[in-house]
């Protein structure tokens, strides 16, 4: 399998206390793998992560896990309709998330390198305080000529 060099565009949308906070990020990654099992890898661009790397391995519609190392480590595992506890460390302290995946939908073109992945989720820290998120991840070959995939 053939790594790719990708534009990605990422938006992160989520709600705590009906309170609703977004973000995007266009950033250039890398994309390896097939229709069904790929693995995206980007540098973090916030200030807070600027350090750190997050790699995104999609198995098919149901299960996502999300890898960041760097001063920042974590893995988030994403299993549709399953809760998971996650380990996260930060410079500031550990914590343990709670990861509910409530949908997962990719659309992937491999032999172009481009293609779109969607979640929500809800995430608890220390089994209180829920949030709702979505994150969107649309991505195509950073040389390619293809307006939209």
């Amino acid at each position: 399998m053939e790594k790719k060099t990708i534009l990605l565009t990422i938006r992160d949308r989520h709600i705590q206390d009906g309170e609703a906070d977004s973000s995007e990020l266009i950033t250039t990654g890398t994309f390896q793998g097939t229709a069904e099992d790929f693995t995206i890898c980007y540098n973090e661009q916030d200030d807070a992560l600027k350090s750190c790397v997050t790699t995104v391995r999609v198995e098919g519609q149901e299960r996502i896990t999300m890898v960041r190392t760097g001063s920042t480590t974590a893995e988030l595992i994403l299993e549709k309709n399953k809760r998971h506890n996650c380990h996260y460390n930060t410079p500031y302290g550990s914590f343990v998330l709670g990861v509910y995946a409530k949908e997962i939908v990719s659309q992937v073109l491999p032999e172009e390198a481009c293609g779109a992945v969607a979640f929500r989720y809800t995430l608890d820290f220390n089994s209180a305080n829920s949030t709702e998120n979505e994150l969107n991840i649309l991505f195509k070959e950073a040389t390619s000529n293809v307006p939209d995939c």
